[in-house]
């Protein structure tokens, strides 16, 4: 079963924190973590629902995050929320970014939820991304939930899809996608992508897999990914591509109507990050959320028994 002891997830007011709620709460609800609420306080800075940037009491704004959880999870009353027993937490520092990381350096929690603005092109480029600049500097686990994507996370019908470049980071996101489709009763699915040698990959888009594209070096990377993934857990499929890895795991991703995606990340930051992260490009594509560990970070695995089907959500 997932074993987590303590789950953050980050709360800015906005309809994407909203979606990120639901599913740290059900995780937390699973594995029996304590949730902590965090809604970092900017200097100088709106709140995420357009709020003046005025200097708001901490004790306020801790009440406006019970208020959000409670309108977000459907609790009726304060009692509701004091049975889900959250932490509620505000920093308040010079950025999101900044706030986050000295909380998570307090409480040293197993999982960080966060949830996607979806920006890209210009906009995205000029304000950046602070789920993507936790994804590569966060000490935890981090799951990034799409605001306009799906809700209910991985079960029997929505496999939980890892990516495998046959690293030791993605044999440890293999252990995490195993340990998460236990918790939610999931299949796992393994994705390995060949890059595409040829300068235009993208004028050939409809060849999303190796084994069309040269059947015997297809069977080949099959073989691998059988004997890679024999080590910790029996796949429910094996998917071959050709291409871009970011476009192909997230097409895939929406193809195969995933619960979520996960992968090892590299961490680079600065100019190494320029140069391209394919959990960034899946971040921003994939229609479900994407669960990344970098090489160090971990979800442990607990030797207690699964309940073939999990209870309902108390909201």
């Amino acid at each position: 079963m997932l074993s987590l002891r303590t789950v953050v997830a980050a709360i800015d007011f906005s309809p994407g924190a909203a979606v990120a709620l639901v599913r740290a709460a059900d995780l937390a609800r699973r594995s029996g973590a304590v949730l902590h609420l965090l809604h970092a306080d900017v200097l100088f800075h709106a709140s995420g629902d357009g709020a003046a940037p005025a200097a708001v009491p901490a004790s306020a704004l801790r009440v406006r995050v019970e208020r959000f959880a409670m309108e977000t999870l459907g609790l009726r009353d304060a009692d509701g929320l004091d049975r889900l027993e959250p932490t509620v937490a505000v920093v308040r520092d010079v950025s999101v970014h900044a706030a986050v990381l000295r909380y998570l350096g307090a409480v040293d929690p197993d999982l960080l939820v966060v949830g996607t603005h979806g920006r890209s092109g210009l906009s995205r480029a000029l304000l950046g991304s602070v789920a993507e600049a936790l994804v590569a500097s966060a000490p935890c686990p981090v799951l990034t939930v799409p605001e306009r994507g799906a809700v209910d996370g991985p079960g029997p019908e929505a496999p939980v899809l890892v990516g495998v470049d046959f690293s030791e980071r993605s044999r440890g996101a293999l252990a995490a996608g195993c340990v998460l489709a236990e918790a939610t009763g999931a299949p796992v699915e393994l994705v390995h992508v060949v890059r595409d040698a040829g300068p235009y990959p993208g004028l050939a888009p409809h060849i999303l897999s190796l084994v069309d594209f040269d059947p015997e070096q297809g069977a080949a990377v099959r073989e691998r990914l059988e004997r890679f993934a024999a080590t910790v857990c029996s796949p429910a499929a094996l998917h071959v591509g050709l291409g871009a890895p970011g476009r192909l795991v997230a097409a895939l991703a929406s193809e195969r109507g995933a619960g979520a995606v996960v992968l090892g990340t590299h961490g680079r930051t600065g100019l190494a990050r320029l140069i391209g992260s394919v959990s960034e490009a899946v971040i921003r594509r994939a229609p479900c959320p994407v669960l990344t560990l970098q090489e160090a970070a971990s979800l442990r695995s607990s030797p207690r028994p699964v309940a073939a089907t999990a209870p309902p959500l108390p909201f």
